[in-house]
């Protein structure tokens, strides 16, 4: 089997490899521009799945934070989030440090998540 690449099918398959990651690459510059000028970037690709990155511009830190969320329980009238969070700073004051936790919501159909607690409060075990 022959791609229009001259050569042979792995051959095409590494050159398309390359071309991906030299998009990636240089798309690289446009994702900090767009950063510095929102402040933040989010992707929510589920309703209970969330990524953020954010430039951190304080007076003794600077830097980038990132937070991810996940559902790790899920039920008909439940679901625990759990949100790790941390930072990668460049100028700071003190410790870098991040940060993991869960917390449960009532789902409610048409309205907002209520807050019940952290997972531990109340899940058994």
């Amino acid at each position: 089997m022959r791609f229009g690449f001259g050569g042979n099918w792995l051959r095409g398959l590494l050159w398309a490899l390359a071309m991906v990651v030299w998009i990636a690459i240089l798309s690289l510059p446009a994702l900090g521009l767009l950063l510095a000028v929102r402040g933040e970037l989010r992707w929510q690709p589920g309703e209970h799945r969330a990524y953020r990155v954010w430039v951190v511009m304080e007076q003794e830190e600077r830097g980038l934070g990132w937070e991810t969320r996940r559902a790790v329980s899920r039920s008909m009238e439940r679901v625990c989030l759990q949100t790790t969070v941390g930072f990668w700073l460049w100028r700071e004051q003190g410790q870098q440090t991040g940060s993991s936790f869960c917390e449960c919501y009532r789902q409610r159909p048409g309205a907002e998540m209520k807050y019940l607690g952290a997972c531990a409060e109340i899940e058994p075990g």
